[in-house]
């Protein structure tokens, strides 16, 4: 399956979780999500678990994290 990575399109096998594409687009990226300077949303723009299953087909975004609330 396909999915848009910063508009890069990475090819991975059905059934990969938002933290195997991440591995695939880019290893200092993902380290950079793990250790919470940077952030992975969904094509809305919303924060995204890195656990969660992808189907293929979507557009994700890894950009800088922002400062987070208290209690968040």
């Amino acid at each position: 399956m396909n999915i848009k990575v910063n508009g890069k399109m990475i090819e991975i096998f059905s059934g990969a979780r938002v933290a195997d594409v991440l591995r695939k687009y880019s290893m200092i990226s993902w380290k950079q999500v793990q250790n919470g300077t940077k952030m992975v949303c969904d094509g809305h723009g919303h924060e995204i678990a890195h656990d969660g299953e992808l189907n293929g087909g979507e557009a994700l975004c890894v950009k800088i994290a922002g400062k987070r609330r208290a209690g968040k």
